[in-house]
């Protein structure tokens, strides 16, 4: 075979034309004679008007196909979240507002922000999907602050339906003599009506919010230079890229570069369906929480989980705090170790699909470039697709912003290339040995879905080419539609890139494989039996694993025994399931069987693990009332390798605060007939867990709290009781005998000088001594103050006689009435004058 490449043939010139003038563009009719100096116009003349039509019917498709998808899951998403919803009622009372309620006309306003709502969301939606970023900017001139914000994420479910509907309808339409000149100018001419429609209904169809006073939002659209760029590249791709082969023309290296990128579109493309239903019934099971997202974000979900079975990341990075990545490695559950198994399988699946695609034994060192780059490309799609970005910015009293990304790490395109190398490896190495020995009917049933790429056929009789022998009727394809074979007479050298001498599985010349003896055939069926008996007992044990990781050893067993002990007063049990803290006296099983209200129908929701921490949500009933919490858990331990042992560290538990006044100072609290603590420094505080307790203050000698209700809901509440000393039996008698001695010591007194103090004043014209006689008591009442000062007053007044002799020698006889106001304290447990 000669080194040198053959001479293209020279096209055959026209009737009329010239040797060496203006040849016709490819595609264009012999006899279509135009002007040398109108290349453009003879170029655009040549393009069929069914193709221009293709061109414009798959753009404009595309985007209905799109609109169409983002409205029904919208819709979905609006039904799922009203239907997930706590059950709240509209009345038909007469309100004041806009709208229709008790027959009021609607606001002329509010209809048309309605309006723009219902059509400018899934507008807005196809914007987003075409790499567009949702604006939103506005002030509120009342208290000075104006801010903006911007979101970034594709729905790629909306992006699928534009994709494949412009595919289709390209293929339907289109016609199959265009060149590749008429062929690019159709897709830029289908690139430029996509951008023009996305970009007019995106702002046309803007969300407009009615006007409120103090308050201006300006309209809400998608519309920038991303969605422009991106509605262009996404409407030419589609057109471009609906028949591959059209690209090839002969050349070799550019067919089978397509060929690697069928297969590994192939590969995602299953993932993601397979993963896409698995999260929509995943979503009806096991999580309804993710119900509201599924409709409108439940291809972004997949594409998350098929990044994280790549043994990629998926995390948070910006918004103001340190980026947290998850992976199969820690931070997600068990049950993702599924997905990475289905990737495995589906990876070494689309090796041995690439082998049957180059049907070829000799390969070049380029495919190892082509093919990890491949998977590379195809992982930053996946990128683009499981990742939204955010922005905000707001300005004050000072200006605050950030900006930050939720989604599949952006290192994740690089594991994508290394599995891309692994798929090479099966395809090389793995595919020679394994496809010869499942048969030509393997082989064609795989290069009927996956395609044949083009080899340059060599002609019998040329030093090198293989023999034709019997075996050349085998089963297999001999040229892939779309090679180009020599002409005749001419020895047709590879195309750059396109191995010399090919060597195929099945098929043009190649041997057959020799037939198993019954031995090699015993021992083949025994090590498939075999083989297979292992990946079953691995998936088996992969599930078994992470099943009993969830639901046995994981962190919501745990939290669903504790609570579960709350709910039926086993504190003990509880305790031995968590770690108390300190200020934790009322976490004791006394005092928990005492309480009333207890939890109630408990669910424990959505349960979050990072590395030895999980956080998970329990939802019950309380006196009627729906009540939340939630439990912080460590992981202790892991026996056996799997077998996690988790504690709870933060408790289904709230405050109670216990304030009383300085007159109860270290009086003892008792809850349940259990003291748990006392007054230190005027209160005492104390954890407990959801219920209703009677808590008692004691008191002393003089004064006692009492008994009060505190009831404690969930772990975001605090439960407060504020006790008031109460007087005693004691301290009444006390109080009552302490202004009797009083008033008689008083009568004891004869100096009219020395009554201070005493409740009535002497004669005022004695002179002399006085003897003084109480005639009659008086009635009093005992008052204690919350600050605990003691108050006696008389509620009748007494009666004192005296007798003495006057300045002028008399002996004189009188009465009088007196009343007592007297306010005592109490110091070292005894009754002293307040002030």
């Amino acid at each position: 075979m000669s080194d040198q490449p053959p001479v293209p043939p020279v096209p055959p010139v026209p009737p009329g034309a010239q040797p060496g003038g203006a040849q016709p563009f490819p595609g264009q009719p012999a006899s279509a004679t135009q002007p040398a100096s109108d290349p453009f116009g003879r170029l655009l003349r040549t393009v069929p008007g069914r193709d221009w039509l293709a061109a414009v019917v798959a753009a404009v498709g595309g985007w209905v196909a799109a609109y169409v998808v983002a409205a029904l899951s919208l819709l979905l998403t609006v039904a799922v979240a009203a239907s997930g919803g706590s059950g709240s009622s509209v009345g038909t009372g007469t309100g004041s507002g806009s709208g229709t309620i008790g027959g009021a006309a609607p606001d002329v306003q509010d209809l048309l922000s309605g309006v723009s709502v219902l059509l400018g969301a899934p507008a807005q939606l196809v914007v987003l999907a075409d790499l567009g970023r949702l604006h939103l900017s506005g002030s509120a001139t009342l208290f000075g602050v104006s801010g903006s914000a911007a979101l970034g994420v594709v729905p790629a479910l909306v992006l699928a339906a534009q994709v494949v509907l412009a595919v289709v309808l390209t293929r339907r339409i289109r016609t199959r003599t265009l060149g590749f000149v008429q062929l690019l100018v159709t897709a830029v001419l289908s690139g430029l009506v996509l951008t023009a429609v996305t970009t007019l209904t995106g702002l046309v169809l803007a969300i407009r919010f009615p006007d409120v006073p103090g308050v201006s939002i300006d309209p809400v659209h998608a519309v920038g230079v991303g969605s422009v760029l991106g509605s262009f590249v996404i409407g030419t791709l589609s057109v471009l890229l609906a028949r591959p082969s059209v690209l090839v023309r002969g050349n070799v290296l550019v067919a089978r570069a397509l060929g690697t990128a069928r297969v590994a579109v192939g590969q995602l493309g299953v993932l993601v369906v397979l993963l896409t239903l698995a999260t929509i019934v995943l979503a009806l099971v096991a999580q309804p929480e993710w119900g509201a997202a599924v409709p409108l974000l439940v291809g972004n979900i997949a594409v998350a989980f098929t990044a994280l079975g790549f043994l990629g990341g998926v995390g948070t990075s910006g918004l103001g705090s340190a980026g947290s990545t998850a992976s199969v490695f820690g931070g997600t559950t068990g049950w993702l170790w599924i997905v990475v198994l289905l990737v495995l399988v589906t990876a070494f699946a689309a090796g041995l699909a690439l082998a049957v695609r180059r049907n070829d034994r000799v390969r070049t060192a380029l495919d190892w470039v082509v093919t990890p780059v491949v998977w590379l490309l195809g992982g930053v799609v996946l990128l683009v697709l499981g990742t939204g970005v955010i922005g905000y910015q707001a300005t004050g009293t000072s200006v605050v912003g950030g900006s930050g990304s939720v989604g599949v790490a952006p290192w994740a395109p690089l594991v994508f290339a290394l599995w891309g190398g692994a798929v090479e490896v099966v395809a090389r190495f793995v595919a020679p040995a394994l496809l010869p020995r499942l048969g030509g009917r393997v082989v064609l049933t795989t290069a009927r879905l996956v395609g044949t790429d083009p080899r340059p056929t060599v002609p019998v009789g040329v030093p090198g080419a293989p023999t034709a022998t019997a075996t050349d009727a085998a089963p297999g394809p001999v040229t892939a539609p779309g090679a180009w074979s020599a002409t005749p007479g001419v020895v047709a050298a590879p195309t750059w890139g396109a191995p010399a001498g090919a060597q195929p599985f099945v098929g043009a010349g190649s041997p057959a494989p020799a037939p198993m003896s019954p031995r090699a055939k015993k021992v083949l069926v025994r090590s498939l039996i075999a083989g297979g008996a292992v990946v079953l007992v691995v998936i088996a044990g992969v599930v078994t694993t992470s099943v009993l990781r969830t639901n046995v050893w994981g962190p919501a067993p745990t939290v669903r025994s504790y609570v579960d002990a709350i709910a039926r007063g086993d504190a003990a049990a509880a305790e031995r399931l968590s770690e108390v803290p300190a200020d934790a006296s009322m976490l004791d099983a006394t005092v928990l069987k005492s309480a009333e209200d207890r939890p109630e129908d408990v669910r424990v929701g959505r349960v979050t693990t990072s590395g030895d921490t999980a956080l998970a949500t329990v939802s019950f009933t309380q006196g009627g009332k729906n009540r939340s919490g939630q439990v912080t858990l460590r992981r202790t331990g892991t026996a056996f390798l799997v077998k996690d042992e988790w504690r709870v560290t933060q408790p289904l538990a709230a405050t109670v605060s216990v304030t009383a006044s300085s007159a109860l100072e270290g009086a003892p609290v008792t809850v349940g007939g259990k003291k748990v603590g006392e007054i230190e420094d005027g209160q005492f505080r104390s954890l407990a867990y959801p219920g209703k307790y009677a808590v008692q203050v004691g008191g002393s000698k003089y004064f006692t709290g009492g008994t009060k209700s505190v009831s404690v809901g969930s772990s975001t509440s605090s439960s407060y009781v504020d006790f008031e000393p109460k007087a005693t039996e004691q301290l009444t008698k006390d109080a009552e005998q302490y202004v009797t001695d009083l008033i008689e010591s008083c009568a004891k007194k004869t100096d009219v000088d020395a009554l201070s103090g005493c409740p009535w004043y002497g004669p005022y014209d004695a002179d002399g001594a006085v003897k003084y006689q109480v005639k009659t008591m008086p009635k009093l009442d005992v008052q204690v103050s919350g600050s605990g000062s003691i108050s006696v007053e008389s509620t009748e007044d007494g009666v004192i006689g005296y007798d003495y002799t006057s300045y002028f020698g008399d002996s004189g006889h009188a009465e009088d009435t007196f009343d007592v106001y007297e306010y005592l304290k109490v110091q070292d447990g005894k009754l002293v004058e307040a002030y």
